[in-house]
């Protein structure tokens, strides 16, 4: 059976759905926020990107056209909200290499939507960042902290690198772009927390 730039994205996207609303109910969990606050977090860091490309794209988000996408959420917040009221937490590495494999599902997955669009390479890196970070975007506002992918990660820089090689080599194989594309920003992604790599800052001499 082949598969299509679409199947393709709804793959990737169910991905990073689990992965992105397990690493959005930890930070309500760190935030100390109620049962219904930890939903949210985990449904906007899941489906903001997402919906957010989706849009731009002039379609309607597949968040809103795919019930078993919300399921996926709901069912991943539930298990890590279980998890919560418990008094358990997911080990900090676990948590780290959900939240960095879901940014490399979701890096491929702008990065085909672009494809599937006809649009050229820089594009879609931009919406590998979109969809990769988009979330998690929304999820520190609600939490009332600056977005980390803005001061402390190098989310945005590996989800442009991973959406880079998807699109480049979608016309070769898709199976082997999603792949490539997937361990790069996993990769970068993982590195940077590792090392704690950050871009330059520049801190311009006082007067």
């Amino acid at each position: 059976m082949e598969i299509n730039d679409a199947d393709w994205v709804a793959l990737l996207d169910r991905a990073g759905i689990v992965a992105f609303a397990i690493a959005g109910v930890e930070v309500g969990v760190s935030r100390r926020m109620d049962i219904f606050g930890l939903l949210v977090m985990g449904l906007v860091t899941a489906l903001g990107g997402g919906i957010v490309r989706d849009m731009l794209l002039g379609e309607v988000p597949f968040a809103f056209e795919r019930d078993d996408y919300l399921f996926w959420a709901l069912g991943a917040v539930a298990a890590a909200t279980l998890l919560a009221v418990a008094g358990r937490r997911l080990p900090k590495g676990l948590v780290a290499l959900a939240d960095c494999g879901g940014l490399g599902a979701f890096a491929v997955a702008g990065a085909f939507a672009a494809e599937q669009a006809g649009l050229g390479l820089v594009p879609a890196a931009l919406l590998a960042i979109l969809t990769a970070t988009g979330g998690g975007v929304i999820r520190d506002l609600l939490a009332m902290r600056l977005p980390a992918v803005l001061w402390t990660e190098v989310n945005a820089t590996a989800a442009a690198i991973g959406g880079a090689i998807a699109w480049s080599l979608a016309d070769v194989s898709e199976p082997a772009a999603t792949a490539l594309g997937i361990v790069a920003a996993s990769t970068i992604a993982l590195a940077g927390r590792v090392w704690d790599l950050r871009l330059p800052v520049p801190h311009p001499h006082e007067r």
